[in-house]
This record gives structure tokens, C-alpha cells and sequence, in this order.
């Protein structure tokens, strides 16, 4: 079905299936047909003979939603062969995940079964191949990029109906935004013909039926009659797809929607579907997992901008580290793409719930959240936009240097003092870390909290490592103290002291643990 563009919420992403289509430099060459129709050495060259290369895609197998979890069965999308071999061009979050996919070509009501080549998560498209080597009519792409106001065609099977559908409009916009909750995607351009569920991921073409465009997304406006209508620009497709007839391309095999719930305070990217073949399936990863950090960026945009740019920035073999949110077991868990497979991790509001009074109101948006700097920039995290910050350095250990501190609270006066949330992290140098040491520094920092030691414990995520103590402080307020070595900085001790009375307080010293860079 068509993806639509939605305020930040959870979405509805149960086989949301769509098709996309361009081609390749390579698949383009030959004569056409004189009575404009492909026959065996051109691409179709008339937009009344097209359907014989559009083609609808039935993917079979189970997704998970947001809201009425595990759905099993099949959706229906669009898509178009390129070649006379039988490769097709897809959406990503259609075939992702699916147990199998049948094809059905023009106007033939027969099942062909295809096979997956490589997907792209971030430009949301894909390459399939049908179990049949043809040769098969197919579509060129044109030779320019589109410009208003061109008259283009919308091509698919709308709604799920097996009755091919073409719908005529103009190009109104070449470079529109293509940031959306389920791609980002860096040429899109902005048309006004119409498509339905199942018709976006067909291919948008000029009066020649070369393609101008892979259709992928619509907005409506609640307020107005107004839609808009996008397609991914084939100048930009048909590189991507000449890479994922070779493999995968910007992708760690999931189906994704990113989400950013105000009520719950809940971000990240949710988990549609997991390929069973792929490094996210390797380290664990399931279906209805919400990815929160990817590579120590949190992801909390409600748009995959976060989350495309680590997987730009990063080489396919690359070590990502990787956070979820398991939301049926309410656990954390951590592990690496390419790396350490997923193991749960600690949470200070899982584990210290109980020794706080309550939720304490309503927990703080991740949208609220400020990246925060020291001044001599060595610690970096995420805090809420309304807490007090102290950035300056401070000789916290009487080492006759100033250490590297970040301070933040709702009051600072109220923390410093031991009667309210906050979090402190100093960065020392002068201490090599070792278990001396870090005992030294927890000692330091517990001898001057006024609270009592309850237990200890070890402490270990993918950037941090060390002894970590729970304090029971008066007024019900519960204290940690980390004392650890991270895996940017191995020579420098990183302590972080924290306190909070309630839940929500708590789930803030994890973001700002998740969040914490030492450099």
C-alpha cells in the first residue's frame, strides 16, 4: 500500500507493500519495435503498450506493528521489469522480510516466483528477478532528469486490484524533500498523478514510457483537498539499482518505520520485518525490536535521517554498534552489526524502579532531548532541554588540575546538594584505569554524596566498562556512581554520578548514559 506521510506518531506499518521501478545503463540498449511495443531487442516505447512490463508483486509473510503486533499474511505491490532477463525494481519495505514473492506480469494472471538481489533501506528501493528468463518486455529509463511542468504517467495495481492502472499529471516540483518515517532519500520529485495503495513504487514515465521516476509516497492535507504525490528521480534509481543487481546497498536488512511517540517518550526505528539472511538478523535483531541508537547517534527524528547517515558513513563490512528496545519484554539490549550479537543491558530505570517513589508525571519527549558539550569539549550527551547545565571544569579529585565536567539537573543547587535528579560526568586523565583507580574515584564521589552503598555490580555496554555502585540516599532518592574505561578514550577514566527520585528521572541517566561520547 502507499506510504503516506505522517506527523511524528507511532504509524501503522502492517504491509505497507510497494512497488518501485527503473533500469540500468545496461539494460536500455537495442532497437525498439516499430510498432512501439518492446518485442525482443527494444524497450516498449509507448505508454499504451507499458502495462505488458509493469508488474504486480504479492510478498507473503510476517510483519509486526506497532500497535496490533504480529500480522501474517500477504500484501500487494507494484513494480517493472528492466531487462528481457525478468529483473524488476521494487520498494525495499516490500520484499524485506517476506517469506516468499510471486509475480504477476501485465494483464497474466499466472505466479511467477522471484528472487531478492539486493535492497536499499534507505532509498527504498529493491531488486528482484523472476524465475522465468523471458525475455520479458521491459521499460528504459529516459535520458533526462524530469522538469515542470512535464506531463508524466503514473503505471501499478492501485488497492490490490490485479487490473493494471494508469493516471496522467504533471511534474510540479524536481527537488522535493525526500525525508520520510521509512527512507531518506536524497533526489525526489513532486507530481500531481494520482496514486493509490499498492499503485506508489510503480514507475512514473513521460509520453515515450521511459521512466522519469519511481513512485513511493503521497501527503494529504486534513485541512484541504490538497495531495501531493512523490517519486524517487531515475537518474538517482538507476544508480542505486545498478549496485543492487550485484547486493545490498545501504542496508542492515531490516523493514523499518521510524517513530517518535510524544506520550512515551519512545524513539527510534520500528522493526516491520527482519531479513532472514541479513547482518541485523545475525546479531539478533526481531521483528517489532525498536533500533534507538545505531553507532551512538540516537535516533529520535521520527524520520530516517539519523539512521541513513550512519549507514552512508559507514562501510558495508563496517562494526556498527547497535541499541534496541525489545518492546514485548520491555528490555534493553545491546551488540554490534557485523559484531556481538544483541545481550541485554542495564538499565537504571529497569533495575533501580523499585527504590524510587513512582513514575514521577509524565516522561520527557525524546524530541525535548539537547546534545550538551563540556568546555574544553571532551563529554558530549543528551539531556532535557529544560535542565540546568554547568560545562565548566572543576579539580573534583584535588588532583591539582581541573578534570573535564558535565554537569546537568533540573537544579543544580538542589543535586549539588543531595536533594534532587541530576547527573555529573567527569572525564580524568591524570588516573590510569584500573580497578585502583576506579575505586578510588567511586570511594571519592560516595564519601561526599551523603548516601549509604546498597550494591555493587559490573557495568558493560558496547562504550563503557567498570565497577558500578547503587546508593541508597535520603528522602527516597536512589544513586549510581560508574566508574569505567571507554572504548573511545581506553586511557581515561570516565565517572558518572547520578541521583533521581522517580521512573522518568531514571529513564533520563539512561538516555544520558546511551548518549555519553568521551573523547
Amino acid at each position: 500500500m502507499t506510504r503516506k506521510i505522517r506527523p511524528l506518531a507511532i504509524i501503522l506499518a502492517t504491509l505497507a507493500l510497494l512497488g518501485a521501478a527503473c533500469s540500468s545503463d545496461d539494460s536500455s540498449s537495442g532497437d525498439n519495435g516499430d510498432d512501439g511495443s518492446s518485442g525482443s531487442y527494444g524497450a516498449i516505447s509507448s505508454v499504451e503498450d507499458a502495462k505488458g512490463a509493469v508488474v504486480q508483486i504479492t510478498a507473503e509473510g510476517e510483519f509486526r506493528d506497532p500497535e496490533v503486533g504480529t500480522v501474517s499474511g500477504g500484501g500487494t505491490g507494484s513494480g517493472f521489469i528492466i531487462d528481457p532477463s525478468g529483473i524488476i525494481v521494487t520498494n525495499n519495505h516490500v520484499v524485506t522480510g517476506a517469506g516468499s514473492l510471486k509475480v504477476t506480469v501485465g494483464d497474466d494472471d499466472e505466479e511467477i516466483p522471484a528472487e531478492v538481489l539486493g535492497v536499499s533501506e534507505c532509498n527504498d528501493l529493491a531488486v528482484i528477478k523472476l524465475d522465468d528468463e523471458g525475455p520479458w518486455p521491459y521499460l528504459a529509463i529516459a535520458d533526462s532528469a524530469p522538469e515542470p511542468p512535464m506531463d508524466v504517467y503514473a503505471l501499478g495495481f492501485p488497492l490490490g486490484d490485479p487490473e493494471f492502472t494508469a493516471t496522467k499529471g504533471v511534474v510540479s516540483k524536481a527537488e522535493a524533500d525526500g525525508e520520510s518515517s521509512w527512507a531518506s532519500v536524497a533526489s525526489v520529485i513532486e507530481h500531481d498523478a494520482n496514486i493509490q495503495p499498492g499503485n506508489s513504487g510503480g514507475p512514473l514515465v513521460n509520453e515515450d514510457a521511459e521512466v522519469v521516476g519511481v513512485n513511493y509516497a503521497s501527503f494529504s492535507n486534513d485541512q484541504t483537498t490538497t495531495q501531493q504525490f512523490y517519486a524517487i528521480n531515475s537518474e538517482l534509481a538507476a544508480e542505486v539499482v545498478k549496485e543492487l543487481r550485484e547486493g545490498d546497498q545501504l542496508s542492515i536488512g531490516v523493514n523499518g518505520t521510524a517513530i517518535a511517540d510524544e506520550s512515551s517518550g519512545i524513539a527510534g526505528v520500528w522493526v516491520n520485518a527482519v531479513d532472514a539472511g541479513g547482518p541485523a538478523k545475525k546479531t539478533g535483531v526481531q521483528p517489532g525490536d525498536i533500533i534507538t541508537n545505531l553507532n551512538g547517534v540516537q535516533l529520535d527524528s521520527g524520520t530516517m535521517e539519523e539512521y541513513c547517515d550512519v549507514l552512508r558513513s559507514a562501510g558495508e563490512d563496517d562494526v556498527l554498534s547497535i541499541r534496541v528496545l525489545r518492546f514485548d519484554t520491555e528490555e534493553e539490549l545491546e551488540g554490534e552489526i557485523n559484531g556481538d550479537e544483541l545481550a541485554t543491558t542495564y538499565s537504571f530505570a529497569t533495575e533501580l524502579s523499585d527504590d524510587v517513589g513512582g513514575s514521577g508525571g509524565e516522561a520527557i519527549p525524546a524530541d525535548q532531548y539537547v546534545e550538551v558539550v563540556d568546555d574544553e569539549d571532551r563529554i558530549a550527551t543528551r539531556v532535557p532541554g529544560e535542565w540546568e547545565i554547568d560545562t565548566a571544569p572543576f579539580d573534583v579529585f584535588g588532583l591539582g588540575t581541573p578534570q573535564p565536567r558535565l554537569v546537568a539537573a533540573p537544579s543544580i543547587d538542589s543535586f549539588v546538594n543531595g536533594a534532587g535528579a541530576g547527573a555529573a560526568i567527569i572525564a580524568v586523565d591524570a588516573l590510569p584505569p584500573t580497578p585502583e583507580n576506579f575505586e578510588l574515584a567511586i570511594s571519592d564521589v560516595v564519601a561526599g554524596s551523603g548516601c549509604a552503598e546498597a550494591s555493587r555490580d559490573d557495568y558493560a555496554d558496547s562504550v563503557l566498562a567498570g565497577p558500578l555502585v547503587i546508593l541508597e540516599c535520603p528522602g527516597g532518592i536512589a544513586g549510581v556512581v560508574l566508574a569505567a574505561s571507554t572504548t573511545e578514550n581506553p586511557n581515561t577514566i570516565v565517572v558518572f554520578a547520578g541521583q533521581a527520585a522517580n521512573e522518568d528521572e531514571l529513564a533520563v541517566l539512561d538516555q544520558m548514559v546511551t548518549a555519553l561520547v568521551v573523547r
